[in-house]
């Protein structure tokens, strides 16, 4: 196994250990159970990812690892045309600041249909995992294996899809859809850096 995917098994096994127990895993659980033999070297892996920004450690206590408050980029959503999406990771955005970010993740979004709700090509959209939504918010949706960020309107008897830019038309959801509400948008982050 090469250093970065030692580093990364290091990492998963912390987040897994402190879900699943509630506290941090000792130097030798984590030798344990990511099957390496050296705590010497488990700990220059443990500094390592500290300096890189992955994980907090204090060394005053024995179980001193701490998990910065990150949220997974999971993959990408269109905003415009659906898009067939895949569940790719592509990192973390660190959130130490944020509350309230349980069963949240992030989409990275493309395209430019939600440009006047402030919603622009390249912004993060951090969603909340829901399966219900009032009328008129905004949230993430499966139609057809598809998967689109709009505003949620029920007119009627029936649902649209609603972009906020003129040049997009609603999705009108019929019946014969294969539809799911992933969840709703809770914030937006946008990277100004070039």
């Amino acid at each position: 196994m090469k250093k970065e995917e030692r580093k990364e098994a290091i990492l998963k096994f912390v987040y897994n250990f402190y879900i699943s127990s509630g506290y941090p895993p000792s130097i030798r659980e984590i030798c344990k159970g990511t099957g390496i033999s050296s705590t010497s070297v488990v700990k220059k892996f443990l500094d390592e990812l500290k300096e890189e920004g992955k994980l907090k450690k204090t060394d005053q206590l024995a179980r001193g690892l701490f998990l910065k408050k990150q949220i997974p980029i999971i993959g990408k959503i269109k905003a415009g045309t659906p898009v067939i999406s895949e569940e790719n990771f592509e990192g973390y955005i660190d959130l130490d600041s944020f509350s309230n970010i349980q069963d949240c993740f992030f989409l990275k979004v493309e395209g430019d249909s939600m440009k006047n709700a402030g919603i622009l090509d390249g912004d993060f959209a951090l969603i909340k995992q829901q399966h219900i939504l009032n009328n008129n918010e905004i949230g993430a949706f499966r139609i057809n294996g598809e998967v689109t960020l709009k505003r949620f309107k029920v007119q009627k008897n029936s649902i649209l899809l609603k972009p906020e830019n003129e040049n997009y038309s609603a999705i009108i959801v019929n019946e014969t859809d294969s539809f799911e509400i992933i969840g709703k948008l809770i914030y937006i982050l946008r990277d100004f850096r070039e």
